[in-house]
């Protein structure tokens, strides 16, 4: 069998490859798209992708990118392959009668230098296979440098009857993670229309790339294309609402295609996602427009999309109709969805027998309010099972509202029996256990003012002496004041004996370590909370010992352990070296007020509709302990230490570090 050794040449200007290939391609699924569409280019009709998944080593794993097109000769690879800025579309010759070229620009080939530092070609056409490759650390060059650089290849005689195609294989690869091979997929599915899917497999590790399956709810036309005339040009289109919310981005909006490839990667929506009214349609709105036109020419003049085929050039004038005709779609399409899911909210609550009478039981003005706001539930509320939920809770806070309307007549009845006629009324409303709640709410913005005051007057961590108010007692009393979302589990607890009580072992003696909460965010992780006195200026030693506790605490859990340290704004250290170590937040004082206010001014509303609250009697515990707070000062005393820490609504008893 013949074999031979040739040499190839390419013309370098400084560190231009470098640049093209990094910069525009640092993206996997941008730079593996590039050469999928080269291998479009070649008319292959199947191209496979080998992506490393286990036992990655971006030093020994290979990404291998194989088709079976046209592949390249020997004076193809030395006249165009190597040739970079080469127009492919200007040369006749290489045009397909059934396929418009996706390459223009002549630098897709170096893609593969975005994810890796070497790229190898092997190539057959005509019974002979040629093989080279590129590595980056051989085609760098000073700034202004023009060079010629050879580069080694071979050429060997295959059997005549072995098909043409070409394989790359990219190694010594720069990420240090392996690709997430289903992201991948997703990604190749949306970046090549179904015209391409139609006329050439895709395939990553055995499995076949198609366009994203969407379970519509809605679809525009629902079947095929619908198309519009724009000037001289037509384009091709539809768009649908999923059934349920679209969980990849990539998955949301209009996806723009030129020439089977994306021209306007997603998600997009022609600029009127924070304007159109329907917005939350934009986690629904699948959608796919095909424009070839913008990418008609020959040459780069005039050239409307991005290198990297992630954007159109929206600022020109070529694409002003383009724009205000789908900037007119997707705010029609919005509106459309919002209105459709309106009144599906509202047939779905008055189908329900029970609600439909307690609305009807409203006076007219209410009626016609509360109809409003279900409509606004059902264009918002992504979970539809949670709609009549919504829908009861809605109700009953117009419901409530008739006791700050009756109160009044209450005082100036006389007559016993309208008297219990009115009682009758709000006892079916219930609305009269509902001030208990009320009562908690304007309890829980006391003590939030109450705790502005003793961060303004930089009031202690703890008690110096008996009796003086203290940010500690007051958090334990109160742990929402830290975050409403957080369930704070255990007060100023040492980590040995928090360790022997998950049945774990002790750390050294002589480490006496204690911290001043134990909170769980979520149902997956713990969060130590070490807090300072507003006045106190932030120490490394603070900081380091919170580290030592959270470290600690490890040993006795599998729950992830974050850290939590609340402050005022003073630091001794730099607070920049510490705000971007994983698994640490740092707080302010004043935020975490302002975050504990607002959560309850937004949230009075909701509590005020809350008519069957399960739990009044710690409700009526934080009154009464409320009272005494704001009367005589954030002070518990011995009792009140022992019985623990305060109420939280809905709080979780079990231990979650024994996964109880």
């Amino acid at each position: 069998m013949n074999r031979r050794e040739v040499e190839f040449n390419i013309k370098v200007l400084g560190r231009l490859l470098e640049h093209l290939g990094r910069q525009m391609y640092k993206q996997r699924d941008a730079a593996l798209a590039e050469l999928v569409a080269n291998s479009w280019d070649a008319t292959a009709t199947r191209v496979r992708l080998a992506v490393p998944v286990t036992d990655y080593d971006p030093e020994t794993s290979q990404i291998v990118i194989s088709d079976d097109g046209i592949g390249m000769s020997e004076d193809q690879i030395e006249a165009e392959y190597l040739v970079v800025g080469r127009n492919r579309r200007s040369d006749c010759s290489e045009q397909s009668p059934s396929r418009k070229i996706m390459g223009r620009k002549g630098i897709g080939k170096l893609a593969g230098f975005g994810i890796a530092n070497s790229i190898e070609v092997e190539t057959i056409q005509g019974g002979e296979r040629t093989s080279f490759a590129m590595r980056m650390a051989d085609l760098k060059r000073g700034a202004d440098e023009l060079a010629e650089i050879p580069i080694h290849g071979v050429v060997e005689d295959v059997d005549p009857g072995l098909s043409s195609g070409t394989t790359i294989r990219l190694t010594d690869l720069k990420h240090t993670t392996p690709p997430n091979v289903d992201a991948l997929i997703e990604s190749l599915g949306r970046r090549f229309s179904r015209v391409v899917h139609g006329e050439m497999e895709i395939i990553v590790n055995d499995v076949l790339v198609a366009e994203p399956t969407i379970d519509f709810e809605t679809r525009v036309p629902e079947e095929g294309w619908s198309q519009a005339v724009l000037g001289s040009h037509t384009v091709r289109y539809y768009y649908g609402f999923s059934t349920t919310v679209l969980k990849s981005n990539l998955l949301r909006g209009f996806a723009l295609y030129a020439n089977g490839k994306t021209a306007q990667a997603p998600p997009f929506f022609f600029g009127t996602e924070t304007t159109a009214s329907g917005q939350h349609g934009t986690r629904y709105l699948y959608g796919v427009i095909e424009v070839d036109y913008l990418d008609a020419g020959t040459d780069d003049d005039g050239d409307l999309i991005s290198t990297d085929r992630q954007a159109i050039d929206w600022e020109s004038p070529e694409v002003e109709e383009l724009q205000e005709w789908g900037a007119a779609l997707t705010r029609d399409a919005l509106r459309e969805w919002a209105a459709r899911k309106e009144e599906n909210a509202e047939e779905e609550v008055l189908a329900d027998e029970h609600l439909k009478a307690r609305i009807e039981r409203l006076d007219e003005p209410s009626q016609k309010e509360l109809r409003k706001a279900i409509r606004m539930i059902g264009r918002a509320e992504a979970d539809p099972a949670k709609l009549l939920d919504f829908a009861s809770t809605l109700i009953s806070a117009f419901e409530y509202r008739h006791f700050h309307d009756v109160t009044s007549e209450i005082e100036a009845i006389s007559d016993p029996e309208e008297l219990a006629l009115l009682l009758t009324h709000l006892t079916e409303w219930k609305v009269l256990e509902s001030r208990a709640i009320l009562e908690v709410v304007r309890g829980r913005l006391q003590i939030s003012d109450k705790f502005h005051s003793m961060l303004v007057n930089d009031a202690p961590e703890t008690a110096p002496e008996k009796g003086v108010e203290n940010l500690h007692d007051l958090i334990a009393d109160y742990p929402w004041l830290l975050n409403p979302e957080w369930q704070v589990l255990y007060e100023e607890k040492s980590i040995s004996r928090q360790l022997r009580e998950w049945g774990n072992s002790d750390i050294e003696e002589g480490q006496l370590q204690r911290y001043d909460f134990l909170a769980l965010r979520g149902a997956s992780e713990l969060l130590v909370v070490e807090i300072k006195r507003a006045g106190h200026a932030v120490i490394l030693e603070d900081l380091h010992r919170l580290q030592r506790y959270r470290d600690n605490l490890r040993l006795g859990t599998d729950i992830e352990v974050s850290m939590v340290f609340v402050s005022g704004p003073q630091w001794a250290t730099p607070k920049e070296d510490w705000e971007e170590i994983g698994g640490l937040e740092l707080l302010e004082w004043g935020a975490v007020r302002e975050r504990t206010r607002n959560f309850y001014d937004q949230y009075r509303a909701v509590l005020e509709a809350d008519i069957g609250h399960r739990d009044f009697a710690e409700m009526e515990r934080e009154i009464a302990r409320t009272r005494e707070v704001v009367s005589d000062g954030a002070y518990r005393g011995t009792v009140l230490r022992e019985q623990g820490l305060g109420s939280q609504y809905g709080e979780i008893r079990s231990d979650p570090a024994r996964g109880e």
